[in-house]
């Protein structure tokens, strides 16, 4: 059964191995390079996933996917947050384990009070466009030059996502 909660310092090799994963497997999808991944300590990780606002999705104890759910901190922003990375691998890419995901990133904000989600996606990433998009979030902006890669400057599409508030 796929299911997603909360991680906490004990699951800090499962961030780590998924994130590597991913920058490794999808490297335009990341901000961080493969190299700026590998310079991450363990402890810099554990620290960071403490705080709060990581999720995995798991089928039983087999680790599918990671995201991040990042609060503003500023008063006058702390109804916003970012998500990203937002990561799942390939072999349960289409098992509903991504939906299980942004599900618990949906529900943690609205627990937390956040009413607008944003998140950047690299333009080519069709896939991932048409999964956020048929989750509710729409298309603001362009992010130009987000990253350059050996093949040039990679432009992102900003998208946010308005939640029921009072």
């Amino acid at each position: 059964m796929i299911q997603a909660r909360l991680l906490g310092p004990a699951d800090v090799g499962i961030w780590r191995a998924l994130r590597s994963e991913g920058v490794r497997l999808f490297p335009d999808a990341f901000l961080p390079s493969p190299n700026e991944v590998a310079t991450v300590s363990e402890e810099q990780d554990t620290r960071m996933i403490a705080q709060g606002g990581r999720y995995g999705v798991f089928d039983d104890a087999t680790a599918l996917g990671i995201a991040a759910f990042r609060q503003e901190g500023f008063e006058r922003a702390r109804h916003r947050a970012s998500i990203g990375p937002f990561y799942i691998t390939p072999q349960a890419q289409g098992s509903g384990a991504a939906d299980t995901l942004i599900a618990a990133l949906l529900n943690h904000a609205v627990k937390t009070g956040v009413w607008q989600l944003e998140l950047c996606v690299a333009a080519a990433n069709a896939r991932a466009i048409a999964f956020y998009e048929r989750h509710g979030f729409r298309r603001e902006g362009r992010w130009p030059n987000a990253i350059v890669t050996a093949d040039g400057p990679q432009h992102d599409w900003f998208y946010v996502l308005e939640l029921p508030h009072e």
